[in-house]
């Protein structure tokens, strides 16, 4: 289903889309345009002719097969109609007059009960551009305007041995305005984008369940902008996935003002039913591409979750997150040269739901204020081969040989937890040795240092093993670890440890080693 809608947003975006002042003429309009699908490996086939104003290009066809190892997905797009017409002042406005059609033809392979070899999914779909889009400039440099445009697209459901395996959907963008270019250069075409939208809004058809239940799930969000930049190298490229990950470049921010999801569970048996309702406030996405690298940074703001039904306790349960941030860095693209990573999690103010506290902490033992989390790790690592090389992956998956990941240094730029009253603050950083790994199959030795800093753990376990959710022996037992591995710090409650890891295998805490 991602295939397919991608394959048929490019042609949306490729014509949403580049500044001069000079004229164009509704032919050099086009000849970018086609030749910008070539340069993605993409070739398109039209009938062109011109009537008066306008150049008028029918049944285009474009093609893209994107590899997939043993397998592979073939998608093929029509546009009836499409006018390039002329407007004052040398532009030319361009305006799909009917829906491209796309269809994803899949082999079936194996998974499936009484498939043959020949079988294929076929993913039938309909892209509707409704607007018209203002293009000015030169052909190497060109600007597309747009204002208060729409693009809606329907996939059907794929449906085996009457299974429904991809549910249908359906997706709008309306309000769509702003401006793209795309500038041609020597070393290949640089685009940069100023978009918005008043609201994107995905739905799923509904979903039988093998019990009889039906499943419904929708998706909206409101005042979209995304705003960035692309780069994609020179000349006609036919690996799809080594052109868009391995030799592109991107850097693109997606904000929203909001956001909602919905999921519904519809029975007919008393009791079986279920909803869950989420809202978030400002959402802000940054993606990046460089020297086949992958970057990802999503933050939400406000997040709210209720789950409504029969089988919950109290009929409802609501969670709510103050704000979430996740973030990744990760090299994609083989090299020599060690490269870094990233990763980046942190939940702040999760407030759990009142019966969470009453199944986990009964007597009120616990104080139940927000809960946060934060952890970040980032080092450097060498990759001995190209993630988006499906053939490659292919034939190492087949030789049964191993990843070639070497993971060389790890970082631990900061651990914070406050839960129940506790806190911990830590951060660290070492580095793997050139050795074999202890156990076959495992991590190389490591050598490092930790720093931590507790507040309120000692208080925190008895207060666990008061209210029963933690062992008495198991609590002891935890009590020993902290005395074996941190000292009390400067004001009450606290616990400082300082543990070293050596090249020579040593665990040291707090400058003592331990006999283990």
């Amino acid at each position: 289903m991602r295939t397919l809608f991608s394959t048929t947003a490019l042609t949306a975006l490729c014509l949403m889309g580049t500044p001069a002042l000079a004229d164009i003429t509704p032919e050099e309009a086009w000849e970018a345009y086609r030749g910008q699908m070539a340069q993605m490996g993409m070739e398109p086939t039209a009938e062109v002719t011109r009537e008066g104003d306008t150049l008028v290009v029918r049944n285009m066809v474009y093609g893209l097969e994107m590899d997939l190892g043993e397998t592979s997905v073939t998608t093929t797009t029509t546009a009836p109609e499409i006018r390039f017409q002329e407007q004052n002042g040398g532009t030319v406005a361009v305006r799909f007059v009917e829906p491209l059609n796309s269809i994803s033809v899949t082999p079936v392979g194996p998974g499936f009960d009484g498939a043959a070899e020949t079988d294929m999914i076929e993913t039938r779909s309909t892209m509707t551009i409704d607007g018209i889009t203002m293009v000015s400039g030169t052909p190497e440099s060109l600007m597309f305007t747009l204002e208060n445009n729409a693009v809606t697209s329907k996939s059907e459901a794929v449906v085996i041995d009457d299974m429904v395996i991809q549910p249908g959907l359906s997706v709008a963008m309306i309000g769509i305005g702003g401006t793209y270019t795309i500038v041609e250069g020597e070393d290949g075409l640089s685009s940069e984008m100023d978009l918005n939208a008043n609201t994107l809004t995905y739905d799923f058809d509904p979903m039988d369940t093998e019990t009889g239940d039906k499943v419904e799930m929708g998706f909206a969000a409101n005042d979209m902008k995304m705003t960035g930049s692309f780069t994609l190298p020179e000349g006609e490229n036919v690996d799809f996935m080594q052109t868009l990950l391995g030799d592109s470049s991107m850097d693109v921010t997606i904000e929203m003002a909001g956001s909602t999801y919905s999921m519904a569970i519809v029975s007919e048996t008393p009791g079986g039913g279920m909803t869950i309702d989420a809202t978030t406030g400002s959402t802000t996405l940054d993606m990046t591409l460089n020297d086949g690298a992958v970057g990802y940074d999503s933050k939400a703001a406000d997040l709210n979750v209720i789950a409504a039904g029969a089988q919950i306790p109290g009929g409802q349960a609501n969670v709510s997150l103050q704000q979430y941030n996740a973030a990744l860095l990760f090299p994609l693209a083989a090299s020599e040269e060690m490269q870094p990573f990233e990763l980046r999690l942190g939940l702040e103010g999760l407030v759990l739901p009142e019966i969470a506290w009453m199944i986990a902490d009964p007597t009120g033992q616990l104080p139940h204020d927000p809960a946060s989390l934060r952890i970040a790790l980032d080092g450097t690592l060498e990759n001995g081969i190209d993630l988006f090389d499906v053939a490659a992956l292919t034939a190492m998956e087949e030789s049964g040989a191993k990843m070639p990941f070497k993971v060389e240094t790890l970082n631990i730029p900061e651990i914070f937890l406050d839960l129940a009253g506790a806190t911990i603050r830590g951060e660290g950083a070492g580095h793997f040795l050139d050795q074999e790994p202890a156990v076959p199959g495992g991590l190389p030795p490591f050598a490092g240092k930790l720093s931590l800093n507790m507040v309120g753990v000692t208080d925190l376990i008895t207060k666990l093993s008061s209210a029963g959710i933690m062992p008495p022996e198991q609590a002891m037992s935890a009590q020993m670890m902290l005395g074996l591995f941190a000292r009390p710090g400067e004001t009450a409650g606290e616990l400082v440890s300082e543990i070293e890891m050596t090249e020579d295998g040593q665990i040291i805490a707090n400058g003592q080693p331990l006999p283990f």
